[in-house]
């Protein structure tokens, strides 16, 4: 033990030796709100130890290395300048509410919360937040004030560890009609985390000592440049409740503990860089300069109001009375009760139909059977199909039975075998590719005789699409729809548009000066111009992965989700929605299809809107 205090009393001297030689080199001083040519000798041993302990790896060369990094640090910090990040940052982070300093038990914690949906819906008053650089200068304005608390308190010998524990938090979207835009949004997320992360640990070596992530996600962590010890010391959460096995109690009640709001004790916000670089923190009787807010709304979902309901179990919960209990199985009035009801564990470990499909599972209850089932499968989708089998002579998959069960919803319905459009199309002859586009004309004609007095699903239920999925914070506590006519649909539309957009931002909205605002406005009106088109049954969803040619040539149309009564050009608009499996895609469509190329522009820019 005495060997290694020596060789450690050794190490730290050699570096300490080198010090002049580094800051003549880099030609600045600064670190952390430190001067090291006058440092304290504690704050100084503290900073030097962070340096050499990320690179104790090879002990030959862990004070050259160290001198190294120490002096590309003080490089980039003169080039950098860090410190004035704050002073932009000052301004967005309390707003944001996405990231918190506090103290535990001796030690500093940084909460962080990787909220996409906050990100977007604050990037129209918060322009840095649209740009990877802006969000990376975000991070670094955090870790730079987290770095200065280190060292004030190392000044002062207020904690018993000057490195802090690090609580992350994904919160990002996973919806399924989402894709052009979803994953522009989270590539520039990625990006930014990847960059923030390599400079975290070049920069601020050891300043993070533990990590806590909660519902980690593989696409975000596999790549990052994170310091192997500090992955050893990283713990993986399903829930934020798991925290307090880890950090005690005391932890904020946002997480599941008995602790102080961060609203009383956060000091993220406090004595600002721009304003008291070296402010003092007194980590007892913190004074909160500004606070974060906490934007809630409770916002209840709206429930499909054509179904019967049956509630298998006579015994009612504690504290409910037998009307406020959610039913266990619901069924749809027109389809009729289920004939079929499957064992929800018999098909969590069936053979997927579509092992890469996202979203609701379809999977083999038999060889000739199939089964739907998912969170997001709505009765409306076997009310479609059980329309289109009934009113029209589309060849659909036979429905067998239709339910939700404990929140979950089930289709059971006929296996179709069948060749994907793009497979037969590539094979077949001139006359046959026309044989397949008359009878996708016949179906789309039988579709739009059908008419509707509403727009949304079938069953009265709320619309759904991507446009309808982007609402800030939770976009299920959202609902829009039905409608009963086109003008109070396009309502819904600009409604859609408004709700993307933090209250927040929305309060700024009357700013004629505004170039944002405006551009709003007149999307509104554009949106709002959209008239006279009937209302019919509609598909929704008609790209070729939905379409198979069965072995006679009889066109088989599959996936019924989106499917509802919906304005007269909606078929043409959701049909070029994916992006094409080939060149031609887009026109023949409209051999198909009546084309609708103004309305198809105005709601592609609707999407694109919502989801930039």
């Amino acid at each position: 033990m005495s060997v290694s205090l020596e060789k450690s009393s050794s190490l730290a001297s050699r570096f300490r030796d080198a010090l002049p030689s580094i800051l003549k080199n880099s030609r600045h001083a600064e670190i952390w709100g430190v001067d090291l040519k006058d440092a304290e000798g504690q704050v100084l041993e503290v900073i030097l130890e962070k340096f050499l302990r990320s690179h104790s790896a090879i002990p030959a060369l862990q004070v050259s290395r160290a001198i190294a990094s120490l002096e590309k640090t003080l490089e980039w910090r003169r080039f950098s300048d860090p410190r004035a990040l704050f002073t932009g940052a000052e301004s967005i982070l309390p707003d944001l509410d996405l990231c918190h300093i506090t103290s535990n038990e001796g030690q500093y914690v940084l909460w962080v919360s990787i909220d996409e949906r906050t990100i977007k819906g604050s990037s129209p008053i918060h322009q840095s937040l649209d740009t990877s650089k802006g969000l990376v200068d975000l991070g670094l304005a955090v870790m730079e004030r987290l770095s200065v608390l280190l060292m004030d308190a190392a000044a002062s010998s207020d904690l018993q560890s000057y490195s802090a524990s690090c609580v992350i938090e994904f919160k990002l979207v996973a919806t399924q009609h989402t894709k052009k835009g979803q994953q522009t949004s989270q590539r520039k997320l990625r990006n930014s985390l990847e960059e923030l992360v390599t400079l975290i640990r070049h920069h601020y070596p050891n300043i993070l000592g533990k990590a806590y992530i909660i519902n980690p996600r593989d696409e975000y962590l596999a790549s990052l440049d994170i310091d192997e010890a500090l992955l050893r010391d990283t713990v993986l959460l399903e829930n934020p409740e798991d925290l307090n096995r880890y950090l005690g109690s005391k932890i904020p009640p946002r997480y599941g503990g008995t602790g102080e709001p961060f609203a009383k004790r956060d000091y993220l916000y406090r004595d600002c860089l721009a304003g008291d670089p070296q402010g003092n923190t007194n980590l007892e009787t913190p004074e909160i300069s500004a606070a974060a807010g906490t934007d809630t709304e409770n916002t209840e979902i709206k429930k499909e109001t054509t179904a019967s309901a049956v509630n298998t179990d006579s015994t009612c919960p504690e504290g409910l009375e037998p009307e406020e209990q959610k039913p266990r199985l619901i069924y749809s009035e027109l389809i009729g009760p289920p004939s079929i009801i499957l064992d929800p564990g018999d098909l969590q470990t069936a053979d997927s139909l579509c092992p890469d499909k996202m979203g609701a599972r379809v999977v083999f209850a038999d060889s000739e059977t199939v089964a739907k089932f998912g969170h997001g499968v709505r009765l409306a989708e076997a009310e479609a199909l059980h329309l289109a089998s009934t009113r029209t002579t589309i060849a659909t998959p036979r429905l067998l039975s239709a339910y939700i069960l404990d929140g979950v919803g089930y289709i059971v319905m006929s296996y179709e075998p069948g060749e994907s459009l793009a497979q037969y199309w590539d094979r077949v002859s001139k006359p046959e590719q026309n044989r397949v586009l008359e009878q996708l004309r016949d179906y789309v004609n039988q579709m739009r005789e059908i008419p509707g007095d509403f727009i949304g699903g079938l069953d009265r239920s709320p619309c759904r699409d991507g446009i309808f999925e982007a609402g800030y914070g939770d976009y299920t506590s959202y609902s829009y729809g039905p409608y009963p006519s086109e003008e109070s649909f396009n309502e819904g539309i600009v409604l859609a548009l408004r709700d993307r957009m933090r209250p927040k931002v929305l309060e700024r909205e009357n700013d004629i000066e505004s170039n944002f605002f405006n551009s709003e406005y007149m999307l509104y009106q554009t949106v709002r111009g959209l008239k006279n088109h009937k209302i019919v049954f509609t598909h929704g969803d008609l790209h070729p992965g939905n379409i198979i040619v069965r072995a006679d040539g009889t066109v088989v149309l599959l996936d019924w989700g989106l499917a509802g009564f919906w304005p007269e050009y909606w078929e043409f608009y959701r049909a070029l929605f994916n992006p094409p499996w080939r060149a031609s895609w887009d026109r023949m469509v409209e051999k198909f299809i009546p084309p609708f190329y103004v309305e198809h522009s105005v709601i592609k820019r609707v999407f694109g809107t919502v989801w930039n």
